[in-house]
């Protein structure tokens, strides 16, 4: 293809260059033959299947490298982790594995497990990054410096600062990309400035292009002449090494050998010999993809930019180059555990774990990484997708589950280090302490929802009306300086039972108590603590006035709603005074896909709740709290019939019953949505119709950004292989807005799939399910059908026009984190005693939250603190960190916490992002970051 092709959205950009005529003799292009193997640890094959498989193939590989220096080199698809999988197999091949590597023979990392890119974690990806390099390091290699993403289903735009974070300076991708758009050689660039180096694999065969050709020799029938089978593989690697050159725009090429559990190729040097055979003008030899990259970079000419994320559909037939667009809608409870382990482990363990450890609580840390193990083995991409068979995920959800007890269990040791610094508010019998805990570096004061235990012989309770049945137990709370804090109460467990927690001497045992679950107004200190004190009540406790401004109607002092007969939600921003209506409606159609594609029949029916019935109660009343239930059913058919090929005539009732919070002073209402799926073979889809009229792109939350999406679709794609959908992945938020009206939805955990229609009003999409049976390889499986019941935690956010974007991400984090509590006395739960001072504490507090902390964590060497923070708008941004006491020596350093910030880009194009400032003045640090720019700093203790 020449130059200046437009992209699929009509951007010029410079595809692949014809090679020059000449007069002469023929270019000369210099080859690296790149042999390694894609290992996907778990796929169509459970993982202990294919460890039986790896283990042959790696046995293999000792024997050929041992014993024939003329097959030098070996990729192990850029992860670590089959090095465990191995060697808990084969202890005694560790040392003649290492032996290889050390020498350079064998190449590992820089991944753990090669992750999906979506679906993970900013920080996820940091911490899969991070353990490959220290498995590499212990088994005393550095992991290979370059970043090989071969198989991932498209790029987030932060990558390349992300990748420059750890020194990788080179990249190797393919799906998200296609020739007609993008050479061989180009420049990916962040939205902060960073680039790295890119080789394109190309779009028929991927990363296992040389294979076709070898293939022709390896496949021939017994007995076949071996002249007329090598004149044949000389025509098919004449084909291939054509189609290298002519998409080129240098003269070092990379032939690919790296498919899917492939063993190497034996007879390489016959092949590179046929090779030359065929094509006279190139010198192949056996290689890395360090020496071919540190070649390409000083050869490739009229190497292009290509910005932000890399997500094109592919658009030539029969290629391996398909982006794969529906895998963040795929298996969503497992979607839902992994982000349930994220946030624990981000928010909760890491920074309570480094406070504890660096105050001498002596836990050890070698329980978080094994936490950490266990999701990021997960995070391998088709695992954390969700296209692979019930089986591997079964085992995820198992490894999901262990990660979850290791971090409750670290997060209980870790807080009750931390509290027992504080002091015990209660001064007479029966009264107690709650101490509550946020994990949020923001001083918030806000209306929380929390639980109080109390004893089951409480000695004060009252009843209403004359001897009334059920008895209320009274008290009042105060906070530290005795002011009253007045509650209102949520729900009453009259009994319940908790084990309690696992300590010293090991004892099975449980505590009976009645649980209390209230709302009340309290000052929350960034990253800290605040106690209130619990006091028995001679005198009834009630709570007057209300949210509720109608029957199906509240209010506070930024927001009012109201729910609608037929169960969808009027929301009113009272700042602009715009109205959103039809919210909450809910769309059903058929899904025939799997955990790859969403795919309906042609023959289809839709489904909308704007017609069905809703049932409207109030369970929850007062001045702090306004919760509506609203349930809505749905007929909708039972499966498809695939003898009609069409849904069935069977009809089913689907009951969606979502409750609708509202908070005084919250400028979000928040929603649980239960789906009671008795479907099958559907796809369940929420509609948030935003009558942004004017908006022509939409914010999605990417790893470390905001990217600004088109509504509108490309029509070219519909003749592609693939065409794009409005549905797209983001993390956890994305908003539309125009004028004065703005909708941003925000999710807990587990909602991954959405977009913007380019309809009349810009209807915000949110996939909740994909009901499916097809898994790969089998006559079909049950899980992914995702029967029973399904929760979803979101809220909704309006706004004027321009998304406040530091704001948006505070509430996300608000809403993902949660609090925690501890209480002392007879309903302790495990805590030890608390004998401290101050009753409120803050270690690390931001004073305008301008930029957005991502992590606050143990370093990986030494014993500091790391915070990083990310700036998510267009402009530099500045944050002041109050630390708990005086710091020592103060740093920037890269995402990998080695060297010195800012790290500068490639020699060949190196672009300059703008370099992150620190200034120390006592215990406050004072941060600077530029236009989307992650900064990390390492944190000496005094």
């Amino acid at each position: 293809m020449g130059r200046g092709l437009k992209s699929p959205r009509g951007r010029r950009q410079r595809g692949p260059q014809k090679m020059p005529r000449t007069t002469g003799a023929p270019q000369t292009f210099s080859a690296h033959y790149i042999s390694g193997t894609h290992w996907d640890r778990e796929w169509y094959r459970p993982f202990q299947e294919y460890r039986l498989l790896l283990v042959e193939i790696i046995d293999g590989l000792l024997d050929l490298m041992e014993r024939s220096d003329a097959f030098r080199y070996f990729h192990l698809d850029g992860q670590t982790c089959v090095l465990r999988d191995y060697v808990e197999v084969r202890p005694e091949n560790e040392a003649r594995l290492k032996v290889l590597m050390q020498q350079g023979r064998i190449l590992v990392g820089p991944w753990f497990t090669m992750p999906d890119l979506f679906c993970p974690g900013d920080e996820a990806l940091i911490r899969n990054l991070l353990l490959g390099r220290r498995i590499a390091r212990e088994w005393g290699v550095e992991p290979m410096p370059v970043a090989y993403t071969c198989d991932m289903f498209g790029h987030p735009s932060q990558m390349p600062q992300l990748y420059q974070g750890f020194g990788l300076r080179h990249c190797v991708l393919g799906r998200g990309t296609n020739e007609h758009t993008t050479p061989a050689f180009f420049l990916w660039e962040a939205p902060d400035g960073s680039r790295v180096f890119t080789f394109k694999l190309q779009d028929a065969m991927g990363y296992g292009a040389f294979v076709g050709s070898r293939q022709v020799i390896e496949r021939a029938a017994p007995g076949a002449d071996p002249t007329e089978i090598e004149a044949k593989a000389r025509e098919s690697f004449a084909r291939y090494v054509g189609h290298e050159i002519s998409r080129t725009n240098g003269s070092v090429l990379c032939l690919i050998d790296a498919l899917d559990h492939m063993p190497p190729a034996t007879d390489a040097a016959r092949y590179l010999r046929v090779l030359h055979e065929a094509c006279p003008n190139v010198r192949a030899h056996h290689s890395t993809l360090p020496a071919f990259f540190a070649e390409a970079e000083k050869t490739a000419r009229r190497v292009p930019v290509r910005r932000g994320e890399l997500r094109e559909p592919s658009r030539n037939r029969h290629g391996y180059l398909w982006l794969i667009p529906n895998c963040a809608s795929s298996r969503v409870r497992m979607k839902q555990a992994n982000d349930a382990c994220q946030t624990l482990l981000e928010r909760w363990v890491e920074p309570f774990l480094a406070l504890a450890n660096l105050g001498g609580a002596g836990i050890p840390d070698r329980f978080l990484r094994i936490a950490w193990e266990h999701v990021l083995t997960n995070h391998a991409h088709d695992s954390i997708c969700g296209c692979s068979i019930d089986q591997v995920h079964r085992d995820m959800m198992h490894r999901f589950d262990q990660a979850r007890i290791l971090g409750e269990q670290l997060r209980h040791k870790a807080l009750g280090a931390l509290t027992k610094d504080l002091p015990d508010l209660a001064k007479e019998p029966n009264e107690f302490t709650v101490t509550i805990a946020n994990p949020l570096p923001l001083r918030r004061r806000e209306v929380i929802i929390f639980d109080v235990d109390l004893p089951l012989d409480w000695p004060t309770t009252f009843h209403e009306g004359f001897g009334g049945w059920q008895a209320i137990k009274a008290f009042t709370l105060h906070a530290a300086n005795g002011r009253e804090v007045p509650y209102q109460r949520l729900a009453i467990d009259p009994r319940t039972i908790e084990r309690t927690r696992f300590a010293l001497p090991a004892t099975c045992g449980q505590g009976e108590f009645s649980r209390y679950t209230i709302a009340a107004e309290v000052e929350l200190p960034g990253l800290g603590f605040t106690s209130l004190l619990v006091k028995p009540s001679a005198a009834p406790v009630r709570t007057v006035g209300s949210l509720r401004t109608g029957p199906t109607s509240a209010a506070n002092d930024h927001l009012g709603v109201a729910i609608a007969p037929n169960g969808t939600l009027t929301l009113t921003h009272k700042a602009t005074g715009e109205t959103y209506t039809d919210l909450l409606t809910f769309e059903d159609r058929s899904e025939i896909g799997d955990g790859w594609f969403h795919t309906h029949t042609e023959t289809d029916e839709i489904a909308l709740s704007t017609a069905c019935p809703a049932q409207v109660s109030v369970v929850a009343d007062g001045p702090e709290v306004v919760t509506f239930r609203v349930a809505v059913t749905m007929s909708v058919p039972a499966r498809f019939d695939r003898l009609a090929e069409r849904r069935s005539d069977e009809r089913v009732e689907l009951l969606i019953t979502s409750l609708i919070t509202l908070r005084r002073g919250a400028h979000t209402v928040e929603v649980e949505t239960i789906v009671e799926n008795t479907a099958v073979d559907h796809r369940l889809r929420l509609l948030l119709p935003t009558d942004a009229r004017r908006a022509k792109t939409y914010l999605a939350h990417h790893p470390f950004d905001l990217v600004e999406r088109p509504i509108a679709l490309d029509r070219e794609t519909a003749r592609w292989q693939e065409m794009e959908q409005a549905e797209k992945p983001f993390l956890g938020l994305q908003a539309v807005g125009a004028g004065k009206r703005g909708l941003a939805f925000l999710s807990a955990g587990g909602l991954h799939e959405g977009g913007v229609t380019d309809d009349a009003r810009r209807t915000m999409l949110v996939t909740l399910l994909r009901s499916y049976r097809r898994t790969v390889g089998t006559p079909g499986e049950p899980d992914g059908l995702e029967r029973g019941t399904l929760r979803y935690r979101y809220a909704l956010m309006p706004f004027a026009g321009v998304l406040p974007r530091a704001e948006a991400l505070a509430q996300l984090a608000r809403l993902q984190a949660g609090l925690l509590t501890r209480q002392t006395g007879r309903c302790s739960s495990g805590y030890p005693p608390m004998t401290g001072g101050a009753a409120t504490r803050s270690f690390l507090e931001q004073k305008t939250g301008d930029l957005v902390v991502s992590a606050i964590k143990r370093s990986e060497v030494g014993e500091a603190l790391i915070v990083r923070l990310w700036n998510p708008t267009g402009e530099s941004r500045n944050d002041t960190l109050t630390l708990w006491r005086r710091p020592g020596a103060v740093r920037l350093v890269r995402l990998d916490e080695e060297a010195a910030a800012p790290f500068g880009g490639p020699a060949r194009g190196a672009s300059r992002p703008h370099a992150g400032r620190l200034a120390i003045a006592g215990n406050k640090l004072t941060i600077t970051a530029g236009p989307r720019q992650v900064v990390t700093v390492r944190i000496e203790l005094a």
